[in-house]
């Protein structure tokens, strides 16, 4: 072998040896580090999965509650503010126990009523924007409203009105006006709907509505 052949195996000998020492060191230090941080990453690392797991849950939380927002305000558009828990429970897939604790939540911050039927069901009575739109048919207003002329705006004060012709007036369905007529807060269901502020009772006999405070006999 000559001379510069050697040499050039000596160098790759050293380069070698020098790469393999080299990799225990580190190793040696890899391993030095983690023993002085594995206290702190007995701490840090609890903290990190469970920051990350509550960042999961949140945002799943925060879009499963803008799902039921969308889903009970389109109700509430569309049922014209009248909605049951079984309605809401159908339509998020949610179960009955999860869809009241929901909607008694919103009563609370829209202020809410409740209406029961004479089946026994609940409705949730929430006020819309049409109802307290002081140019639209104003469910909850307690003022007159007048034409310009000065005449009453609803033309209809001491006239009996069918069930029909008495839901048009208070702007809710015949529906509710059947299942109302004979409750005991029926003058104030209608007084709170009314568009002249007027007081509703029922007549079995002639199965009209009369105003309470209207002299107007019927046949």
């Amino acid at each position: 072998m000559s001379k510069p052949d050697k040499l050039d195996h000596e160098s790759s000998s050293a380069h070698y040896l020098g790469y393999v020492i080299g990799g225990f060191v580190a190793v040696g230090i890899t391993l030095t580090v983690l023993r002085m941080m594995l206290p702190l990453l007995r701490v840090l690392l609890p903290v990190l999965v469970g920051g990350w797991i509550w960042q999961r849950w949140h945002k799943a939380h925060r879009s499963q509650q803008e799902r039921l927002s969308d889903i009970f305000y389109q109700l509430i558009r569309e049922h014209q503010g009248r909605i049951t828990v079984l309605d809401f429970a159908m339509h998020t897939r949610l179960s009955a126990i999860e869809a009241r604790a929901y909607l008694d939540a919103r009563a609370k911050d829209f202020s809410a009523h409740f209406e029961v039927t004479d089946r026994g069901d609940v409705f949730y009575l929430f006020p819309t924007l049409e109802a307290w739109d002081p140019q639209s048919c104003n469910l909850f207003s307690t003022k007159p409203n007048t034409a310009s002329n000065g005449r009453e705006k609803s033309g209809i004060v001491n006239e009996a009105l069918t069930q029909a012709q008495l839901a048009r007036r208070l702007g809710v369905s015949a529906g509710m006006i059947s299942r109302k007529k004979l409750a005991p807060d029926l003058a104030a269901w209608t007084r709170l709907r009314d568009p002249d502020g007027l007081a509703w009772t029922y007549l079995e006999q002639s199965r009209r509505f009369l105003p309470t405070n209207s002299n107007h006999s019927t046949p």
